[in-house]
């Protein structure tokens, strides 16, 4: 600065009382820290109604191989040339439906109610004679027109269509914790499974002759069942799996009746039925993704599949009225399901 030292003008004043030091160390400010909470995905909403529904895609084995006849040359019926067999064509894909209804009646219970069913098969095959030269003829140990005739010169083949429709009310309980991203759920519950056949063994010959053997089979099973669920959840994104299994009482009926037209005289038409009550069982395996589109609507998409023992299938019947039949379904689905 120009100029001498000079100081501020006045006597100097030391600031009053004795000088006191601060107590303890020289502790610098410190910024309080920033606590950054974790992100934790919302829950998946709590819903008290449901309701879903979906195609459902199913197909069933033929539940039996059983040789219905056989073609040959004639006249040497040693020398096969080509055989039917029950389960030659296989049952195909067939579209049906699913509908569930569930009501959440407590945090750890749930009642739901559900229909599947409307799938409906066709099948057949047939083997061929030769009408013309009569160089190849068919036979079946199951019809009489082949006996009668010496063999069936135009063919030899079978049709068999079935249906099956399922309906079940189950309640859901909680095992254990259960919380809003899953856990174990076990269920108790009633239902009701229809499974019918149509079996047709046909023959004919270029006479005109023609027989038709024909079955149809009613199963009307009605029993308790119990299961258990596992469910994992995430954001969006929800998958569970689940077993069934059910001791159901069945009860059939088998009905028959032989006959054609253009008949040998020796032919004897024949027409029978039979019912009875037999104990069955089911068994179901499920497995099942659902997608979180908003808050009231998911995307679902599953596997079935479902094993049915005890019951009157249509060849099954050729031989005597039996009812201890098994067929396994499964196949695939694809819906919607509305909560709220």
């Amino acid at each position: 600065m120009p100029g001498p030292y000079a100081p501020m003008p006045g006597p100097y004043a030391p600031m009053p009382g004795p000088y006191v030091p601060m107590p303890g160390p020289y502790v610098p400010m410190v910024p309080p820290p920033v606590l950054v909470q974790p992100v934790i995905a919302p829950p998946i909403p709590s819903s008290r109604w449901s309701i879903s529904i979906e195609a459902l895609w199913l197909e069933r084995n033929v539940g039996c191989s059983t040789a219905l006849g056989y073609t040959f040359v004639n006249p040497t019926p040693a020398l096969t040339t080509d055989v039917l067999q029950s389960d030659d064509v296989l049952f195909p894909l067939a579209t049906g439906m699913r509908l569930q209804i569930s009501r959440q009646i407590s945090d750890q219970a749930a009642i739901e109610a559900t229909y599947w069913g409307l799938q409906q098969w066709s099948v057949g095959r047939a083997i061929y004679g030769d009408p013309y030269g009569q160089t190849v003829l068919a036979d079946s140990p199951w019809l009489q027109l082949p006996g009668l005739l010496g063999g069936l010169d135009n063919y030899l083949g079978y049709t068999y269509n079935s249906q099956v429709d399922s309906a079940e009310i189950n309640e859901r309980l909680a095992l254990g914790f259960y919380g809003p991203y899953g856990g174990f759920r076990w269920l108790w519950g009633f239902r009701y499974l229809y499974l019918g056949d149509h079996f047709t063994l046909t023959g004919a010959d270029s006479s005109g002759a023609y027989e038709n053997l024909d079955y149809r089979t009613k199963n009307n099973l009605v029993g308790m069942q119990a299961g258990l669920q596992w469910v994992r959840g995430w954001d969006r994104f929800q998958v569970s799996t689940e077993g069934k299994v059910g001791l159901l009482a069945n009860f059939f009926t088998q009905d028959g009746t032989d006959s054609g037209g253009s008949l040998p005289s020796q032919f004897v038409p024949w027409e029978g039925s039979h019912s009875g009550t037999d104990l069955a069982a089911l068994f179901e395996f499920s497995l099942l993704a659902r997608f979180r589109l908003n808050p009231y609507l998911w995307l679902r998409a599953g596997y079935q599949f479902y094993c049915l023992t005890g019951l009157a299938l249509g060849p099954r019947q050729l031989a005597a009225w039996d009812h201890g039949g098994t067929v396994g379904l499964d196949g695939l689905s694809l819906g919607l399901e509305a909560a709220w």
